[in-house]
């Protein structure tokens, strides 16, 4: 259901590009067709100016990726404002200097190009500094969780003779898959939900650990595995919300 609804999104925003495209250059066309013969070189070179700000538009809408790598919301946002921005302004000279000078219409357009690739040049500066910082969030995070597991294991592991624990080291051994199959912690940013989920799951792992050290380790099995059982119910939560 979800790779539908994915696939319907897509499509709809194909259709949507494909629309906006469609309308801008008809109404380009009818506008300034007149140009073709009056003056064809003007005429070419406004509909490359025209061109290369759809190419930008669409670029943004449909992959800001390739633009500004993997960033936050706000970058992608603010790249198709700056489309668009370009769009209108590029366009508006074409329509001031329609009757002008071809060299300074030229210039005011490299300009404009010019400060237009000069701002996206300063959005993917800040877009992969913030990529950085989250990937050593995401390192950090996944080291952390790694040391929690490997000791919690190595404790169950030195009393793995004592029949009782048993179940307790199944469940931990399942629980230990469905952690290490997740998304790891610290690659989901600006969700706060998922960042007290986190924090909760490794409050729960800390616990385990000291349970599972413990001398008194027999007196606390219902324990233990009902802090399993949650954690594992922490981390099914957990990727249910980053799939929304």
């Amino acid at each position: 259901m979800r790779h539908f609804n994915f696939s319907i999104f897509k499509v709809l925003r194909l259709l949507a590009i494909f629309v906006f495209d469609a309308a801008v250059v008809l109404a380009f066309f009818k506008l300034f067709s007149v140009l073709l013969l009056a003056a064809p070189v003007k005429f070419a070179f406004m509909t490359i100016i025209l061109l290369t700000g759809l190419l930008f538009f669409n670029v943004s809408v449909l992959s800001p990726r390739l633009l500004l790598g993997r960033s936050g919301i706000a970058y992608p946002i603010a790249v198709v404002i700056l489309s668009l921005v370009y769009i209108a302004v590029s366009n508006f000279i074409s329509v001031v200097f329609l009757t002008g000078s071809t060299i300074w219409y030229l210039c005011w357009e490299l300009l404009i190009f010019a400060g237009t690739a000069g701002t996206l040049s300063v959005f993917g500066f800040f877009a992969s500094r913030e990529d950085n910082d989250a990937d050593r969030l995401e390192n950090t995070e996944k080291t952390t969780i790694s040391m929690q597991l490997m000791l919690i294991e190595q404790s169950l592991i030195s009393k793995q003779n004592d029949e009782t624990l048993a179940p307790i080291i199944q469940s931990f051994k399942a629980l230990k898959e469905r952690i290490q199959a997740s998304t790891p912690f610290g690659r989901i940013t600006g969700n706060s939900a998922v960042y007290e989920l986190e924090n909760t799951i490794r409050d729960n792992l800390e616990f385990l650990q000291l349970h599972v050290r413990s001398n008194t380790i027999d007196k606390n099995l219902k324990d233990i595995q009902n802090l399993i059982e949650e954690t594992r119910r922490l981390i099914i939560s957990r990727e249910a919300l980053n799939v929304r």
